[in-house]
């Protein structure tokens, strides 16, 4: 086994040492590599110098942090439970614990009427120094909260040529820190390329 990979939904509101057990238990059913990829997704808020002490005690070498924006009209639209502040204060707090390799989750596209800065947001998350960063664009599925409120009328998504400009210019700005833009939502710094996620992308192997 390469890499490891607990998410999607919230992994990190579960104890840590439940992590340690099924990591335990893929070392007893399967020969892990020495320097295995081993990623967590975690929600800003839920990133405590204890839990984050405890995942690195468990093998967590790798943390995917769903920021999604840093504008607070933005992150009460989502549903978000954590405040503008509070991704900086979680990597802060990762680094202690010895856990560097942090990737950061923004979504773009969101509708317009919210105001949100996408660039502000693009710069915010660069000057946090992540070693990944994923772009995820909003999209409207039947059947989700969004499609229903965008089929009432009460959000209106936003429209391609534009969602098109935000992408495009978090592609250069990402470009202009560093970062290699190596998938079509990926970027990281050389040497940070997300293992797992390469692994779909070439048709690798994978137990899920």
């Amino acid at each position: 086994i390469q890499t490891i990979y607990f998410g999607g939904g919230t992994p990190s509101r579960i104890e840590p040492a439940a992590v340690g057990a099924i990591v335990a238990a893929i070392r007893a059913d399967r020969l892990v590599a020495e320097h295995a990829e081993i990623t967590l997704e975690a929600n800003p808020d839920d990133v405590t110098p204890a839990a984050a002490a405890g995942w690195a005690e468990q093998g967590i070498n790798r943390v995917s942090l769903g920021v999604q924006s840093f504008h607070p009209a933005a992150l009460e639209w989502m549903h978000r439970t954590h405040g503008p502040e509070q991704p900086g204060i979680a990597i802060e707090t990762l680094r202690r614990a010895g856990i560097r390799n942090v990737s950061v989750d923004l979504i773009y596209a969101l509708p317009e009427a919210l105001g949100r800065d996408w660039k502000s947001d693009v710069e915010r998350a660069l000057a946090l120094a992540p070693s990944h960063v994923s772009l995820y664009g909003l999209t409207v599925e039947t059947g989700t909260p969004l499609g229903k409120w965008v089929a009432r009328g009460a959000a209106e998504p936003m429209p391609d040529p534009a969602a098109e400009v935000e992408y495009l210019a978090a592609h250069e700005m990402l470009e202009r820190g560093g970062y290699r833009h190596y998938e079509v939502s990926n970027a990281g710094l050389p040497g940070f390329e997300s293992r797992h996620n390469q692994a779909y992308w070439s048709r690798a192997t994978y137990l899920g």
